[in-house]
């Protein structure tokens, strides 16, 4: 499984830039690049919650949780 950012979604509906959500969330712009590109192996119980507020949006708006595909062939 992996959990997947929807950031990208979001900052579209906004119209908002990388850096405008760094600076908007204080968080470094590394830390939104990442989540922007799905590029992340943890993610921060602060850092979710700053997101989810600053969008106004739950935890499973922001965040989804993506089962492998399985390889049908082999049935």
């Amino acid at each position: 499984m992996r959990v997947k950012c929807h950031l990208q979604k979001y900052m579209k509906e906004a119209g908002l830039t990388q850096q405008g959500v760094a600076g908007g969330t204080g968080l470094s712009p590394t830390i939104i690049n990442r989540l922007f590109h799905n590029r992340f192996s943890r993610l921060d119980n602060q850092t979710a919650e700053t997101i989810c507020d600053f969008f106004k949006v739950s935890l499973g708006e922001m965040f989804s949780i993506e089962k492998p595909t399985q390889d049908k062939s082999n049935d």
